[in-house]
């Protein structure tokens, strides 16, 4: 259902909000940011991930799409109602090309895979930066 009266809040540069309900296997992904000075908010469900994008209104979304209680989906639809500019890159264990495609249809702009330890993803770093297009951010420590 979306609100047409909702009006976004203005984005916070250097900020990523991280939603998966197992953030302790994303520390190297955390890590990152905070190394370049970024602000990091984490969510694990899509009630709480929907407060801290109404919030915040972060210039970077991480997105599992597999979440414990509910699909990532729901929160994918619900971020791009509330703000259709929002950057949503999905992480995810899995690499399900169909799942990939659907996502990228309803608004994610790329998919990486997570990796099985602390190290950033493959293509990760490259990824981020691409997705980088407001003034004044950066990935400069």
């Amino acid at each position: 259902m979306q609100q047409a009266d909702h009006v976004p809040a203005a984005v916070v540069k250097n900020s990523v909000l991280i939603v998966d309900d197992e953030i302790e296997s994303l520390r190297g992904i955390i890590d990152f940011f905070r190394e370049f000075k970024w602000k990091v908010v984490t969510a694990v469900d899509e009630q709480e991930a929907i407060l801290e994008f109404e919030r915040m209104n972060p210039s970077l979304i991480l997105l599992d799409l597999v979440l414990e209680k509910e699909c990532g989906f729901e929160v994918l639809t619900r971020i791009r109602q509330l703000d259709a500019s929002s950057k949503v890159i999905i992480i995810s264990k899995y690499f399900d090309y169909e799942l990939i495609k659907q996502a990228m249809k309803a608004g994610a702009m790329g998919f990486v895979q997570k990796a099985e330890t602390d190290k950033l993803p493959s293509g990760f770093t490259s990824l981020v930066r691409g997705a980088i297009t407001q003034p004044g951010e950066t990935l400069t420590a």
